[in-house]
């Protein structure tokens, strides 16, 4: 929200799409990542969570971080202020719908049915199987999970976005003329 999605050309000689998309993504990496290890810091060192896998929970937080910024990026950078109403949507659903506050038996019928479709599930199964341990090798294919997700997230950036980014500038023009932004 603070942060523009589109990378500035200025400076740049004939940059191609993807260089920007990349190169723009690089920040909100970055930024997600220390987020990470001082949330996950925290919850070790200062809440004192009991974790049988420290280690491996930075794994799945570096993982769960990675492809939740992109998919946010890839929606914002795609759609423009539609692709951030989407993420709210979406973070809304799955908080209230993915297990991650209530178990997913207790929950209404329609957050059975599409729970699966969103990545928080799976972020939080593979987290709880670092903190609680380990069953088999659940923990990678929640992490495999999460990066179908990320895959799905670099097709929204790099492929599905081609076709709106006229429509996104002029929106953006439109915009800024109204000087209400």
């Amino acid at each position: 929200a603070i942060f523009k999605p589109h990378a500035r050309r200025d400076g740049l000689i004939d940059p191609k799409p993807h260089e920007l998309y990349f190169g723009r993504y690089l920040l909100f990496f970055v930024l997600s990542q220390i987020q990470t290890v001082v949330i996950l810091l925290g919850d070790l060192f200062i809440l004192k969570i009991q974790c049988l896998h420290p280690g491996l929970l930075f794994v799945c937080g570096a993982v769960t971080s990675f492809t939740f910024s992109l998919l946010i990026y890839s929606l914002a950078v795609s759609f423009g202020d539609v692709g951030k109403a989407i993420v709210v949507v979406v973070m809304v659903l799955q908080i209230a719908g993915s297990s991650g506050t209530f178990p997913i038996e207790l929950l209404p019928e329609i957050f059975r049915k599409i729970y699966r479709f969103f990545p928080f599930p799976y972020a939080i199964d593979a987290m709880r199987e670092c903190i609680c341990g380990m069953y088999g090798n659940y923990y990678m294919t929640q992490l495999a999970y999460l990066l179908l997700f990320a895959a799905a997230a670099l097709v929204i950036g790099l492929l599905v976005r081609r076709p709106f980014m006229g429509l996104n500038h002029f929106m953006e023009a439109k915009l800024e003329e109204t000087e209400l932004f």
